[in-house]
C-alpha cells in the first residue's frame, strides 16, 4: 500500500506538470516578447507574435481580472494569454496568481522584459566573444602549423558543446514524460485502448522498461468522481529505431532511469487498486444507488418519465416508485405524482425503465422536474425512502 501511494502522488505530479495553453482552453495567445535561435548561435528579439501554444511555463506573474489577460514567463519569452469560460474562472480564483489593475501591467511587464533583454544580451554576448576568439585562435593555428593538433582539438570540443547545448535546448523544450511516437501505433497489452502516431504526436509516459511504455490516462466516472488507469504500450520496432525516440531517450537519460520499477503485472494491480478506490467512493456516497439517467417531457401536456438506477445496495429491489414535482419557470407547481418500476435489480445492476402515457397532465407552461421522495421495496419487503441529498443523481 505504502509503494502505490507513493507512486500515485509522483504520477500526479507529473501530470499536473503537462499543462500548455492552446486554442481549446484560451481565445489568444500572445508572445509579449520572444527570443529564437538564429542559424548563427544567437538569439533574435521578437515582440507582439501571436502564437498557437504556450507551455513549459516557468511562472505566473500577473493577471489582469478586468480583461480577463493573464500573463506568464518561459525560458525564452513573456507572454499574454486572453482567457474565457472555465479556464478564467480558475485562474481568476487561484491566489498564488498576482492581480493587478490595467494601468499597473505595462510597469510589471517592463521589468519582466528587462530581466529577459539583459540575460539573452549576456547570451549574445558571450557568444560573439566565443565567435571572436575562435576566429583570433583560427587565424593563430594557420600562422603556426605546429599547432595544428591543438586546433583539431578545439573543433572536437566546439562540437561537443553544441551537441551539449542542442540537447539542453532540447530539454528545455519538452518534458521527459512527453515522448515522440512519430507515426507508430500502440495498442496496450492491459486493454482495447491503441494510439496512432497518425492523431497524435506524442504519449504522456510515466515509467518505461525495456520494451514496454506506461502511461496513465484520467477516465471521468459517476457522481463527479473519476479515477487514474494504467496502460502498457509495447515498443514496436519501428519506434524504437526512430532517431527522434531514441534522441528523447537519450536527453532524458536520467528522469527516465529515476523512475520506479513498472511492469505489467505491477500496472494491472495498480488499475485494481485505482478503480477499488473508486468504486468504493462511489458507493460511499450512494451506498444505496443513485440514477444514472433519468428525463421527462409533456407532449400534448401528458406526462411522460423514464430512468435508469444503479443499485449498490446488497438487497434485490423488487419496486422502486420515484415521487416528483413539476413546476413553471417560477417555481409555480404544476403537478406532481409518482411512477412505480418493477424489478428485480440486484446489486451492481443497472435498471431502464419508462413511461411513454401516464394519467398525470400538466399545464402548458410546465419547465422542470423535482425528484421529492423515492420508495425503494426489496424483495425481503423492507423498505427504503430517500428523501433530498439521499437522492443522488
Amino acid at each position: 500500500m505504502k509503494h502505490f501511494s507513493f507512486f500515485f502522488l509522483m504520477l500526479l505530479f507529473s501530470l499536473m506538470s503537462f499543462a500548455e495553453y492552446n486554442a481549446f482552453n484560451s481565445v489568444s495567445r500572445n508572445a509579449i516578447l520572444l527570443y529564437k535561435l538564429d542559424s548563427q548561435g544567437f538569439y533574435q528579439r521578437y515582440t507582439n507574435i501571436p502564437v498557437d501554444v504556450v507551455d513549459d511555463i516557468l511562472s505566473y506573474y500577473a493577471y489582469d481580472k478586468k480583461n480577463k489577460k493573464l500573463y506568464v514567463l518561459t525560458y525564452y519569452g513573456n507572454y499574454v494569454i486572453t482567457l474565457d469560460g472555465d479556464m478564467e474562472k480558475m485562474v481568476k480564483k487561484n491566489k498564488n496568481i498576482p492581480q493587478y489593475k490595467p494601468d499597473e501591467i505595462q510597469e510589471i511587464i517592463s521589468i519582466e522584459n528587462s530581466s529577459l533583454d539583459a540575460k539573452f544580451f549576456d547570451f549574445n554576448k558571450s557568444r560573439e566573444n566565443h565567435i571572436n576568439d575562435s576566429i583570433a585562435q583560427e587565424r593563430e593555428r594557420e600562422r603556426k602549423a605546429a599547432l595544428e593538433k591543438a586546433r583539431k582539438d578545439s573543433i572536437e570540443r566546439a562540437n561537443e558543446l553544441a551537441e551539449r547545448q542542442a540537447l539542453e535546448d532540447y530539454r528545455a523544450k519538452h518534458k521527459w514524460t512527453s515522448f515522440p511516437i512519430e507515426r507508430a501505433s500502440l495498442k496496450c497489452a492491459l486493454c482495447d485502448k491503441s494510439v496512432s502516431g497518425y492523431s497524435v504526436d506524442s504519449v504522456l509516459v510515466v515509467a518505461m522498461n525495456n520494451d514496454t511504455l506506461f502511461s496513465v490516462e484520467r477516465k471521468e466516472g459517476l457522481i463527479d468522481l473519476y479515477y487514474l488507469e494504467m496502460h502498457a504500450y509495447a515498443i514496436p520496432s519501428d519506434l524504437k529505431n526512430s532517431k527522434k525516440f531514441q534522441y528523447h531517450i537519450n536527453a532524458f537519460s536520467d528522469s527516465i532511469a529515476k523512475q520506479k520499477h513498472m511492469d505489467c503485472e505491477l500496472a494491472r494491480n495498480m488499475n485494481a487498486y485505482w478503480y477499488k478506490e473508486y468504486t468504493d467512493n462511489v458507493i460511499k456516497q450512494a451506498p444505496h444507488g443513485l440514477f444514472t439517467d433519468w428525463g421527462w417531457d409533456a407532449d400534448y401536456l401528458m406526462v411522460t418519465f423514464e430512468f435508469d438506477f444503479l443499485n449498490l445496495d446488497k438487497r434485490t429491489i423488487k419496486y422502486i416508485d420515484v415521487y416528483w414535482n413539476i413546476y413553471n419557470d417560477v417555481d409555480d407547481l404544476r403537478g406532481s405524482g409518482h411512477f412505480k418500476g418493477t424489478g428485480p435489480l440486484e446489486q451492481y445492476s443497472t435498471g431502464s425503465w419508462s413511461w411513454d402515457n401516464s394519467m398525470y397532465f400538466v399545464d402548458g407552461d410546465a419547465s422542470w422536474m423535482k425528484f421529492t421522495k423515492v420508495i425503494i421495496t426489496y424483495m425481503n419487503g423492507q423498505k427504503l425512502t430517500l428523501t433530498g441529498k439521499k437522492i443522488i443523481y
